[in-house]
């Protein structure tokens, strides 16, 4: 069978989803296609193998690069000076931007509408097509970089002012940024897997705007949308601006049509297989379900670091859980385990083992879930009254409460907060087989 064949170029490229957001859209659509992602550190060698392709898709930082190598651009593309998507005709290269349609399908399904008072951080291409959109809705663009961006900025604004008349937009620097509005985007790549864990901007100025988006959508739980909902603000990640804008160009390439469902089920599905991929495993269940050792086989399967939260607690204060129990009480320590939980979930690509009281607590449960997976290991009470018989270590067990009244308790809220679970009765390394088995990333 002769399948066309689709790429998306970058550098680099190794972190994109475009892959496996491709197959499932073919497939949803009944097209016999390939598709892959293709790491490219010079743009014009690869222009042969490039017009060989039935469609490719452009990343950062080829966005703007692409253009003068094409036989033709989009009106609207060529507004925005950004070109993210590639239909071959007859040998011929013509240019679209897509991104602007999943940026503004992925705001409305949030009920956000473009026509607002916005702050853009950044000047690129991803820029140029979400500043493109919110001009053409008629709402009030303020473009924001750093001061090495501040050229490109300016001609940004420009190129908009001349291809959008009346289009009311202008450039500050980042540190300029003030006031209230009701919409910031950011479009720089700060807060992108590997490097995550930092915000492209203050929390004042989280602070002072109604909804946050990110087009950055590895992880999926950016440092900025955590501060964004820490602060009680609408966040809205980039992934379904990922999906929108694959949805849009599949319709370039071959008059695709999908359903709202279809695409609102594939950012669920994308969002988790990102996790997958690039997120942290949490395991979580009863005391003596296996936590630790499943863990630290299933983090060698998957040659992640392994954490256990509860030593991690104790290698911070110095001393076992026992006596941060009998020194701080119950209290104490859940404070010190929100905080391990919070600190903890920063990193990616951990295989984290959660005490038997950690998910519990809902903001350990979203700080934890937020980039990762939770596994909830369903060990049977008889496996783990056999388990801990004999084991004095458990200060929730010394007290008043017995074992199955705390198991009971607890069972129902391990499964409301995990994604999935497995059969923890058995063996741990049968367990952690499964696990590995599960949790492979499908791409």
């Amino acid at each position: 069978m002769n399948f066309k064949k689709y790429a998306v170029v970058g550098h680099p490229a190794g972190h994109s989803m475009s892959p496996f957001i491709h197959s499932r859209l073919f497939a949803l659509c009944g097209q016999q296609a390939e598709y892959r992602a293709e790491d490219i550190p010079a743009l014009s060698t690869a222009l042969p193998w490039l017009r060989g392709l039935a469609g490719f898709n452009v990343t950062i930082p080829y966005k703007q690069e692409i253009i003068p190598f094409l036989d033709a651009v989009q009106k609207k593309a060529a507004a925005a000076g950004s070109v993210n998507t590639v239909k071959q005709e007859n040998g011929r290269l013509t240019g679209y931007t897509t991104d602007g349609d999943g940026f503004r399908r992925s705001l409305e399904a949030e009920k956000v509408s473009l026509r607002c008072r916005a702050a853009v951080l950044g000047a690129g291409g991803a820029a140029r097509a979400v500043v493109t959109e919110l001009a053409l809705a008629g709402g009030t663009v303020t473009v924001a970089t750093r001061p090495h961006s501040a050229a490109a900025a300016e001609k940004l604004c420009a190129d908009v002012q001349k291809n959008i008349p009346g289009a009311r937009i202008r450039h500050c620097l980042f540190s300029e940024l003030s006031g209230q509005r009701d919409l910031l985007v950011n479009t720089t790549p700060v807060g992108m897997y590997p490097k995550t864990g930092v915000s492209p901007v203050s929390e004042e100025i989280i602070e002072n705007s109604a909804c946050v988006f990110d087009a950055v959508y590895n992880p999926g739980e950016t440092e900025l949308l955590r501060f964004a909902r820490r602060h009680g603000k609408k966040a809205v990640s980039g992934v379904g601006m990922l999906v929108g804008q694959a949805a849009a160009a599949e319709e370039i390439w071959f008059g695709a049509d999908f359903s709202e469902s279809d695409l609102r089920d594939l950012q669920k599905s994308t969002a988790f297989e990102m996790k997958k991929k690039f997120g942290n495993i949490v395991l979580c269940g009863f005391m003596g379900c296996g936590k630790t050792t499943v863990g630290r086989l299933l983090a060698e399967a998957l040659g992640r670091d392994f954490v256990d939260l509860d030593e991690w607690i104790e290698r911070k204060e110095g001393m076992p859980v026992a006596e941060i129990f009998r020194r701080k009480g119950e209290s104490g320590f859940r404070n010190l385990e929100k905080e391990a939980s919070r600190t903890v979930s920063e990193k990616s690509r951990q295989v984290i083992a959660a005490g038997g009281g950690t998910l519990l607590d809902a903001e350990n449960a979203a700080a934890l879930g937020a980039n990762g997976i939770i596994l909830f290991l369903d060990a049977p009470l008889d496996a783990i009254r056999t388990r801990l018989a004999g084991d004095c270590s458990r200060p929730l067990l010394c007290g008043g409460q017995t074992l199955e009244q705390l198991y009971q308790e607890r069972l129902e809220r391990y499964r409301t907060v995990s994604d999935l679970s497995l059969d923890a009765g058995r063996p741990a390394g049968e367990v952690a087989k499964e696990a590995s088995r599960r949790l492979k990333p499908a791409f």
